[in-house]
């Protein structure tokens, strides 16, 4: 049973992440995939997981040593910063004593020896580290940045419909909504596992629902210094895990028709100006790099949907009136009208 032992500092110290964070699911949207690698002969594989395998860049092949089909999974990726950028510096200052014990606790259980370049990062190997962080940023611009949208919408529903429950039940009764394995006990949060039990310190805990996670709950341990104390969980925005059963997740070709027309990242880009924007802003909005965001803008614009002002030394760029329209007609499914302004 894994336990968590809370002083009443600790309940009041108690909040919500104020946004997803992307490299926490960025590491968990790679969970998924190798569980989807598991499990691909009996079960159905959900649409974004075979696309993810399609957009899977050759960089990001360290991730499959790191995250192998089972767990653990390295807890040194788990920063709750909502900027990806320092998040990945987040990563780049781990500790060679953390790292060292994290490689040792990945491994144990799996068969034979850690490949070379994880040994090496065991030994706080910049060049290891830093492989690491390529591999999780180019995994995140191709899997997860095209797909912000939607955890955008679902981590915001989440916390909707889980602040009415706090309010009218308090602190058990928001933990018991979280998940059906998580249970309030004698001031503790338990949940089943391996025997482990920590006290928070009077820091609290920091809730993080994450889009990507389906399974039940991952305690994050803090170090006191560089990681606070966190439990993700699988946001449920409506009752229901988003893109989880039979349907998409939102935001994706098939749900989406402005996505199945020019491309989730293209529509993602297109969604963020509505309010106009410089390249840089917008390449930070969407999660991607301001080259591809470049990029993008100039096939929108080619095709009349968006234009494009010089300010100085920089740009900016706004919808057109027939970009405004193809948004207006071309929305999510989930999305109905007057759900956004437009």
């Amino acid at each position: 049973m894994v336990r968590v032992n809370f002083t009443a500092d600790d309940l009041a110290r108690t909040r919500f992440s104020a946004a997803p964070a992307p490299l926490v699911e960025t590491g968990l949207a790679m969970v998924e995939l190798q569980h989807a690698g598991v499990a691909r002969r009996r079960t159905r594989v959900r649409p974004w997981l075979r696309e993810a395998r399609r957009e899977f860049p050759a960089t990001a092949r360290p991730l499959l040593d790191l995250f192998g089909p089972r767990g653990p999974w390295p807890a040194f990726i788990d920063s709750p910063a909502p900027d990806l950028a320092e998040a990945l510096d987040f990563v780049r200052a781990t500790p060679r004593a953390y790292l060292r014990q994290e490689m040792a606790d990945m491994w144990e259980g799996r068969p034979g020896r850690p490949p070379a370049w994880m040994r090496d990062l065991a030994e706080g190997d910049k060049d290891s580290l830093e492989l690491v962080v390529r591999a999780l940023r180019d995994f995140h611009d191709a899997v997860v940045a095209p797909r912000w949208e939607g955890v955008l919408r679902s981590f915001h529903a989440d916390l909707s419909r889980r602040m009415p429950v706090l309010a009218q039940g308090g602190h058990q009764a928001l933990f018991g909504s979280l998940h059906q394995q998580l249970q309030w006990r004698h001031d503790g949060l338990e949940r089943p596992g391996v025997d482990w039990e920590y006290e928070l310190g009077g820091g609290g805990l920091l809730l993080i629902p994450s889009v990507f996670l389906t399974g039940p709950p991952v305690f994050v341990k803090g170090d006191g210094v560089r990681l606070e104390h966190a439990l993700i969980y699988a946001a449920q925005p409506d009752g229901q895990y988003p893109g989880h059963g039979d349907g998409l997740w939102p935001g994706e070709a098939g749900n989406d028709n402005l996505a199945a027309l020019i491309g989730p990242t293209r529509a993602a880009v297109l969604r963020a100006l509505r309010e106009p924007r410089g390249t840089a802003d917008l390449a930070g909005l969407v999660k991607i790099s301001p080259a591809s965001a470049s990029e993008h803008a100039k096939v929108l614009r080619d095709a009349d949907l968006i234009e494009t002002r010089r300010e100085g030394r920089s740009v900016r760029h706004s919808l057109t009136p027939l970009g405004r329209t193809v948004l207006g007609h071309l929305r999510p499914a989930a999305e109905k009208p007057g759900d956004r302004a437009s």
